[in-house]
């Protein structure tokens, strides 16, 4: 063949975690050299692209893909075809097959050729790749929703399909599931750990205590806030797995899309002591909020309470002596919000005196639920769920032959009482029906607490910080009109 027809190749070859030996790189990469030297095209090693155990559903998953398709938009572009094992290598997406695949054929003149599927010449060719490409997606679509299915059913058998949180290792025994087992000086640490926040230390302090000795999570990173909360959260600690079928819960602890199931493994702590880290991280986010900090770090007990009326940023506390709008410090905001701090708390008492004696309605928000009853709340859904699983466990041993029908009749019955309870206990626990004038009733007496607290000569800056968060939802400044204005909540 003359020079001026030698074709010169680029390879694309991608392998996801899940797939067989038969679609290795190296399998791969072996039927492209074959047909490459069958057909006289030159394939440098340069131009080999690989992602290794990247799916192709999304291509800006892909680096090496995307190296590849930077690649052919060069003038000239160094290559002048594509090969792959498959197009389902290409990708799984049909809609970014074709975008990619027009790009390259239409603006960069690159062919893109499966060397195991070869098409016909003439006008169905294109019908055809548009066919293998479409069986591709769906069968891309049907694994997902089978490894999914397949997952749900593990997880609600408690069967670990994770890595091991800090505190155990995976114990495989030929034959036989993997389990988690208990590292005994990490497990000397988690006990403690629910012990500390249990006596009243925050996530914070539990962090720089772990950091301090030296102690590094399993990825080998230094504890942080949300670490330690996290393992607080964990109910694996109990001798229970949590998963999420629909992804990751990225922190959404109350989704509810997520199973809890119980595990074979030995717990570390009492579900006593579970119990009562779940309450105090509920009542402390009632509280505080998001990214409050905590009273330690506090510089006054207006700290992290009072906004700017302009852009609604925090005003920070300023030595010598004022309270001044973050976003103005940042150059963020035009209106400096400025005020000393004994006139801030001179007018923040002042409004909660007239307040509290006021005959023109407040401005309040309600929770139905008090941090120790959404706690319990909590419990009682979970138990309510919990009996659900096992009374549907109890219908597949039923249906599978494994218990006779008395059986089946007798815990069946057992199982239905259970959730009859549990139900009636969550249609209780909700009622929060209350007159008005009683909730107004109750806001004043709240009110009335805080400002005998905050003009208490006795009492420390975080219990007048904590009093305050008790009863204000926002607190805004206007620095323009000199006032203070208060939003409040009331727990039931």
């Amino acid at each position: 063949m003359p020079p001026s027809l030698l074709r010169t190749a680029a390879a694309y070859i991608r392998v996801s975690t899940d797939e067989q030996a038969d679609q290795s790189p190296e399998s791969q990469l072996i039927e492209i050299r074959k047909y490459a030297a069958a057909n006289n095209i030159l394939l440098p090693d340069d131009l080999i692209f690989m992602d290794e155990g990247i799916s192709g559903k999304r291509s800006e998953n892909r680096p090496a893909f995307q190296r590849m398709i930077g690649a052919a938009k060069e003038n000239p572009a160094p290559f002048d075809v594509i090969l792959l094992w498959k197009f389902s290598r290409f990708a799984r997406n049909q809609e970014e097959s074709i975008v990619y695949k027009a790009l390259l054929r239409k603006q960069c003149g690159v062919d893109v050729i499966s060397v195991s599927e070869p098409l016909p010449g003439g006008p169905f060719a294109s019908l055809i790749e548009r066919i293998i490409e479409w069986f591709d997606e769906f069968y891309s679509i049907r694994l997902s929703q089978e490894v999914k299915r397949t997952m749900k059913v593990k997880a609600e058998r408690g069967e670990l399909q994770s890595t091991p949180p800090f505190g155990y290792r995976v114990h495989m025994e030929p034959g036989r599931k993997s389990t988690l087992e208990i590292i005994p000086e990490e497990a000397r640490l988690v006990r403690e750990i629910f012990d500390r926040f249990n006596g009243g230390e925050g996530f914070y302090p539990i962090a720089k205590w772990l950091n301090a000795q030296g102690i590094r999570t399993h990825r080998g990173n230094p504890f942080e806030n949300r670490t330690v909360e996290y393992m607080l959260r964990n109910p694996v600690y109990v001798g229970k797995l949590r998963w999420t079928p629909t992804g990751r819960a990225r922190r959404n602890f109350e989704n509810p899309d997520t199973i809890v199931a119980d595990a074979s493994h030995e717990p570390i702590v009492s579900e006593e002591v579970f119990e009562a880290a779940q309450k105090r991280i509920a009542e402390i986010k009632a509280v505080w909020g998001y990214k409050a900090r905590p009273t330690y770090e506090l510089k006054d007990w207006l700290s992290g309470l009072v906004r700017c009326s302009e852009c609604g940023s925090t005003l920070i506390f300023v030595k010598p002596r004022y309270f001044k709008c973050n976003n103005y410090m940042r150059g963020r905001c035009r209106s400096s919000q400025h005020i000393r701090v004994d006139l801030l708390h001179d007018a923040l008492i002042e409004k909660l005196r007239e307040d509290m004696s006021s005959a023109v309605p407040l401005s309040f928000t309600v929770s139905p639920q008090s941090p120790a009853r959404a706690s319990e709340l909590a419990r009682l859904r979970a138990s309510l769920a919990d009996t659900e699983k096992r009374s549907a466990r109890l219908m597949d041993a039923y249906l599978s032959g494994a218990i006779g029908l008395d059986q089946f009749t007798h815990f069946k019955s057992e199982l239905d009482s259970q959730a009859e309870d549990l139900t009636e206990e969550i249609a209780n626990a909700e009622k929060t029906e209350s007159s008005p004038a009683l909730l107004a009733a109750a806001l004043s007496e709240r009110i009335r607490d805080a400002y005998n607290t905050l003009t208490s000569p006795d009492a420390p800056l975080d219990e007048k910080n904590t009093a305050l968060r008790n009863i204000a939802e926002t607190i805004t400044f206007n620095r323009s009109t000199m006032t203070l204005s208060i939003s409040y909540r009331l727990f039931l």
